[in-house]
């Protein structure tokens, strides 16, 4: 297993593919997930506590349409770079999360990058990121929504994994929903626009509150690493990679 730190490194190439025949191929899974879904909120400006604060807020639900789940890695000191498809509709609070795979070659991967992209949708009903839960300011409960809808991009990082023919692999993206509101105070959240008696966090209601949210979404996730054995425990929802180098978008 690899825990991951967040860090920015791009890289792409393009190889000849040699590597194992189908049967054994290993794939790599990718999953999404939500962990952490309360927060204890500052009296103040400054940085979230978790112990001592009596307002709160608790996510219930979230759901995200993801463009693609892109590795970028070197491999044999060569950079490549494999993306998988779009993974739509995706229950972050599901206890067996959806996936999509990409097809690796055995070998060692090094200065391992995951990113997450998401992309603005004209379409309201598939955002890119939708979280609801509620706002406990220590007096009463009111319905909270933070609903995303711009381009961006969450990474994590790994030194190396070692991936091994007859072996599958997936890649759990923890979004650790209590850093979302890193900075933010029960004053900013009692002082918040509501709408229909819900706060709702968008580009266009309570749009300071939207930018602090969206910038802590870029240092809100991690990532670890787990193996088993080829064909189990994976979903798989489509291959669109392997490791030649070549992109299937």
């Amino acid at each position: 297993m690899a825990t991951v730190a967040l860090m920015a490194i791009a890289l792409g190439a393009c190889k000849k593919n040699d590597g194992a025949p189908a049967s054994t191929a290993p794939q790599m899974a990718f999953q999404l997930k939500a962990v952490n879904s309360s927060a204890g909120l500052a009296s103040v400006n400054g940085l979230v506590t978790q112990s001592t604060a009596s307002a709160s807020v608790t996510w219930t639900s979230g759901t995200a349409n993801i463009t693609r789940f892109k590795l970028e890695a070197k491999k044999n000191g060569t950079e490549i770079e494999l993306t998988s498809r779009n993974l739509s509709n995706v229950d972050l609070f599901s206890i067996s999360p959806s996936v999509t795979s990409i097809t690796l070659n055995p070998g060692t991967f090094t200065e391992i990058e995951i990113k997450i992209m998401f992309t603005h949708s004209a379409d309201p009903a598939s955002m890119p990121l939708i979280l609801k839960g509620t706002y406990n300011s220590g007096t009463g409960d009111i319905p909270i929504e933070f609903d995303l809808n711009d381009d961006a991009t969450i990474k994590a990082e790994a030194e190396n994994v070692t991936v091994a023919a007859g072996m599958d692999y997936t890649s759990i993206i923890q979004m650790h929903l209590d850093k979302l509101l890193k900075g933010i105070s029960t004053a900013d959240l009692d002082g918040a626009a509501q709408t229909g008696g819900t706060i709702v966090i968008s580009q266009a209601s309570n749009t300071a509150l939207y930018d602090a949210i969206r910038l802590n979404l870029g240092t809100s996730c991690d990532n670890q690493f787990e193996e088993h054995h080829h064909g189990e425990g994976n979903d798989d929802n489509g291959n669109h990679g392997n490791d030649d180098g070549s992109n299937h978008n």
